[in-house]
Protein backbone atom coordinates (compact mmCIF):
# COMPACT_ATOMS: atom_id res chain seq x y z
CA UNK A 1 0.00 0.00 0.00
CA UNK A 2 1.05 3.48 -0.62
CA UNK A 3 0.17 6.55 1.66
CA UNK A 4 -1.61 9.76 0.94
CA UNK A 5 -1.21 10.87 4.51
CA UNK A 6 0.50 9.41 7.82
CA UNK A 7 -2.75 8.34 8.79
CA UNK A 8 -4.47 7.44 5.73
CA UNK A 9 -3.84 4.82 3.49
CA UNK A 10 -4.92 3.96 0.17
CA UNK A 11 -4.29 0.37 -2.39
CA UNK A 12 -1.24 0.65 -4.45
CA UNK A 13 -3.05 -1.83 -7.04
CA UNK A 14 -6.35 -3.71 -7.90
CA UNK A 15 -5.01 -6.64 -5.81
CA UNK A 16 -4.77 -5.11 -2.94
CA UNK A 17 -8.20 -3.36 -3.25
CA UNK A 18 -9.43 -6.59 -3.72
CA UNK A 19 -7.82 -7.84 -0.72
CA UNK A 20 -9.13 -4.84 1.13
CA UNK A 21 -12.76 -5.20 0.21
CA UNK A 22 -12.33 -9.13 0.73
CA UNK A 23 -11.29 -8.21 4.57
CA UNK A 24 -13.98 -6.12 4.91
CA UNK A 25 -16.36 -8.32 3.86
CA UNK A 26 -15.30 -11.27 6.14
CA UNK A 27 -15.28 -8.84 8.93
CA UNK A 28 -18.93 -7.78 8.19
CA UNK A 29 -19.97 -11.48 7.64
CA UNK A 30 -18.27 -12.61 11.19
CA UNK A 31 -20.52 -9.76 12.80
CA UNK A 32 -23.72 -10.05 11.13
CA UNK A 33 -24.00 -13.56 9.44
CA UNK A 34 -26.53 -15.34 11.44
CA UNK A 35 -25.72 -19.23 11.35
CA UNK A 36 -28.22 -21.66 11.50
CA UNK A 37 -26.16 -24.49 13.29
CA UNK A 38 -26.32 -23.00 16.90
CA UNK A 39 -30.52 -22.10 16.71
CA UNK A 40 -30.93 -25.80 15.14
CA UNK A 41 -28.85 -27.53 17.88
CA UNK A 42 -30.35 -25.90 20.55
CA UNK A 43 -34.64 -26.16 19.19
CA UNK A 44 -33.26 -29.58 18.39
CA UNK A 45 -32.25 -30.74 22.14
CA UNK A 46 -35.52 -28.78 23.22
CA UNK A 47 -37.84 -31.19 20.51
CA UNK A 48 -35.85 -34.24 21.31
CA UNK A 49 -36.11 -33.41 24.96
CA UNK A 50 -39.00 -32.06 25.62
CA UNK A 51 -41.34 -34.00 23.57
CA UNK A 52 -39.95 -37.73 24.73
CA UNK A 53 -40.33 -36.45 28.83
CA UNK A 54 -44.19 -36.10 27.46
CA UNK A 55 -44.09 -39.44 25.90
CA UNK A 56 -43.01 -41.03 29.23
CA UNK A 57 -45.30 -38.90 31.65
CA UNK A 58 -48.78 -39.47 29.44
CA UNK A 59 -51.45 -41.06 31.50
CA UNK A 60 -53.87 -44.04 30.54
CA UNK A 61 -56.66 -41.28 29.49
CA UNK A 62 -54.28 -39.14 27.50
CA UNK A 63 -53.42 -36.45 30.26
CA UNK A 64 -50.53 -35.45 31.69
CA UNK A 65 -49.49 -33.97 34.89
CA UNK A 66 -48.51 -30.77 35.23
CA UNK A 67 -44.58 -30.52 36.23
CA UNK A 68 -43.96 -32.56 32.55
CA UNK A 69 -46.02 -29.65 31.00
CA UNK A 70 -43.98 -27.30 32.84
CA UNK A 71 -40.51 -28.61 31.80
CA UNK A 72 -41.29 -28.75 28.12
CA UNK A 73 -42.39 -25.06 28.23
CA UNK A 74 -38.95 -24.76 30.22
CA UNK A 75 -37.25 -26.87 26.78
CA UNK A 76 -38.73 -24.51 24.88
CA UNK A 77 -38.55 -21.19 26.95
CA UNK A 78 -34.54 -21.91 27.19
CA UNK A 79 -34.48 -22.74 23.38
CA UNK A 80 -36.02 -19.15 22.36
CA UNK A 81 -33.88 -17.00 24.98
CA UNK A 82 -30.72 -18.72 23.01
CA UNK A 83 -32.41 -17.71 20.26
CA UNK A 84 -32.90 -14.32 20.87
CA UNK A 85 -29.35 -13.63 22.51
CA UNK A 86 -28.09 -15.21 19.68
CA UNK A 87 -29.42 -13.52 16.95
CA UNK A 88 -30.53 -9.67 18.35
CA UNK A 89 -26.30 -8.82 18.62
CA UNK A 90 -26.31 -10.22 14.89
CA UNK A 91 -28.82 -8.28 13.92
CA UNK A 92 -28.05 -4.56 15.67
CA UNK A 93 -27.43 -1.89 13.44
CA UNK A 94 -28.40 -3.65 10.48
CA UNK A 95 -30.63 -0.65 8.87
CA UNK A 96 -32.63 -0.44 5.30
CA UNK A 97 -34.64 -3.59 3.70
CA UNK A 98 -32.63 -5.88 5.85
CA UNK A 99 -34.04 -4.01 8.79
CA UNK A 100 -37.39 -3.85 7.43
CA UNK A 101 -37.30 -7.68 6.95
CA UNK A 102 -36.38 -9.06 9.77
CA UNK A 103 -39.26 -6.51 11.55
CA UNK A 104 -41.96 -8.17 9.58
CA UNK A 105 -40.27 -11.97 10.86
CA UNK A 106 -40.28 -11.21 13.76
CA UNK A 107 -43.98 -9.67 13.63
CA UNK A 108 -44.82 -13.09 12.29
CA UNK A 109 -43.40 -15.21 15.12
CA UNK A 110 -44.96 -12.43 17.87
CA UNK A 111 -48.43 -12.57 16.29
CA UNK A 112 -48.92 -15.99 15.39
CA UNK A 113 -47.78 -17.75 18.55
CA UNK A 114 -49.97 -15.52 20.34
CA UNK A 115 -52.89 -16.31 17.85
CA UNK A 116 -52.66 -19.86 18.31
CA UNK A 117 -51.86 -19.89 21.93
CA UNK A 118 -55.55 -17.87 22.22
CA UNK A 119 -57.28 -20.08 19.79
CA UNK A 120 -55.32 -23.64 21.99
CA UNK A 121 -56.45 -22.23 24.89
CA UNK A 122 -60.60 -21.79 23.83
CA UNK A 123 -60.08 -25.09 22.39
CA UNK A 124 -59.10 -27.09 25.50
CA UNK A 125 -61.42 -24.86 28.24
CA UNK A 126 -64.36 -26.73 25.97
CA UNK A 127 -62.56 -30.32 25.76
CA UNK A 128 -61.80 -29.96 29.52
CA UNK A 129 -65.51 -29.46 30.39
CA UNK A 130 -65.91 -33.27 28.60
CA UNK A 131 -62.78 -34.92 30.72
CA UNK A 132 -62.60 -37.74 28.48
CA UNK A 133 -60.01 -39.66 27.06
CA UNK A 134 -60.99 -38.94 23.15
CA UNK A 135 -61.11 -35.45 24.46
CA UNK A 136 -57.80 -35.18 26.25
CA UNK A 137 -56.30 -36.65 23.12
CA UNK A 138 -57.71 -34.43 20.40
CA UNK A 139 -56.39 -31.25 22.90
CA UNK A 140 -53.15 -32.90 23.07
CA UNK A 141 -52.53 -33.28 19.73
CA UNK A 142 -54.13 -29.74 18.45
CA UNK A 143 -52.54 -28.75 21.03
CA UNK A 144 -48.78 -29.73 19.24
CA UNK A 145 -50.18 -29.45 15.95
CA UNK A 146 -51.44 -25.80 15.83
CA UNK A 147 -48.38 -24.06 16.57
CA UNK A 148 -46.06 -26.43 14.57
CA UNK A 149 -47.94 -25.29 11.45
CA UNK A 150 -47.14 -21.96 12.30
CA UNK A 151 -43.50 -22.99 12.58
CA UNK A 152 -43.22 -24.93 9.35
CA UNK A 153 -45.52 -22.14 7.15
CA UNK A 154 -43.13 -19.36 8.82
CA UNK A 155 -40.06 -22.00 7.61
CA UNK A 156 -41.20 -22.16 4.43
CA UNK A 157 -41.79 -18.46 3.85
CA UNK A 158 -38.60 -17.66 4.88
CA UNK A 159 -37.25 -20.15 2.50
CA UNK A 160 -39.01 -18.91 -0.24
CA UNK A 161 -37.96 -14.68 0.56
CA UNK A 162 -34.42 -15.38 1.36
CA UNK A 163 -33.74 -18.70 -0.17
CA UNK A 164 -32.63 -20.43 2.53
CA UNK A 165 -32.24 -23.90 3.03
CA UNK A 166 -34.47 -24.25 6.28
CA UNK A 167 -37.63 -24.18 4.05
CA UNK A 168 -36.60 -27.96 3.75
CA UNK A 169 -36.99 -27.82 7.74
CA UNK A 170 -40.28 -25.93 7.68
CA UNK A 171 -41.75 -29.01 5.20
CA UNK A 172 -40.08 -31.55 7.35
CA UNK A 173 -41.54 -29.71 10.37
CA UNK A 174 -45.12 -29.78 8.61
CA UNK A 175 -45.08 -33.18 7.68
CA UNK A 176 -44.16 -34.84 10.61
CA UNK A 177 -47.15 -32.81 12.43
CA UNK A 178 -49.03 -34.11 9.62
CA UNK A 179 -48.25 -37.99 10.53
CA UNK A 180 -48.56 -37.18 14.33
CA UNK A 181 -51.96 -35.93 13.88
CA UNK A 182 -53.15 -39.07 11.49
CA UNK A 183 -51.51 -41.50 14.03
CA UNK A 184 -52.51 -39.44 17.30
CA UNK A 185 -51.81 -41.14 20.76
CA UNK A 186 -49.82 -43.02 21.90
CA UNK A 187 -47.42 -41.95 19.45
CA UNK A 188 -47.40 -38.78 19.09
CA UNK A 189 -44.91 -37.37 20.89
CA UNK A 190 -42.43 -40.15 20.35
CA UNK A 191 -42.52 -39.09 16.77
CA UNK A 192 -42.48 -35.56 17.57
CA UNK A 193 -39.47 -36.01 19.79
CA UNK A 194 -37.29 -38.93 17.01
CA UNK A 195 -38.53 -36.81 14.02
CA UNK A 196 -38.83 -33.65 15.19
CA UNK A 197 -36.36 -32.95 17.81
CA UNK A 198 -33.72 -35.35 15.43
CA UNK A 199 -34.67 -34.07 12.38
CA UNK A 200 -33.48 -30.43 13.51
CA UNK A 201 -30.20 -31.95 14.79
CA UNK A 202 -29.82 -33.75 11.46
CA UNK A 203 -30.56 -30.30 9.79
CA UNK A 204 -28.00 -29.16 12.00
CA UNK A 205 -25.36 -31.19 10.88
CA UNK A 206 -25.99 -30.33 7.22
CA UNK A 207 -26.16 -26.56 8.22
CA UNK A 208 -22.73 -26.95 9.63
CA UNK A 209 -21.52 -28.63 6.84
CA UNK A 210 -22.48 -26.14 4.32
CA UNK A 211 -21.35 -23.37 6.32
CA UNK A 212 -17.82 -24.67 6.77
CA UNK A 213 -17.91 -25.41 2.45
CA UNK A 214 -19.07 -21.83 2.16
CA UNK A 215 -16.48 -20.64 4.45
CA UNK A 216 -13.93 -22.55 3.25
Amino acid sequence: MSATTEDQWIPAGPDEALAVVEAQRSAYLKRHRVKATPVLVAWGLAWLIGYATLALSRRADYSLPLVPYLFFYGCLAAALLFTFAYIVPKVRGIRGRSSREGTYYTLAWFLGMPLSALILGRVKAFLAVLNTSQANEVASVVSNALPCLVVGVIFLMSAALWNEAVGVLGGWILLVTLVVTIVGMPWAWWIMSVAGGGGMLVAAVVAAAAESKRDA
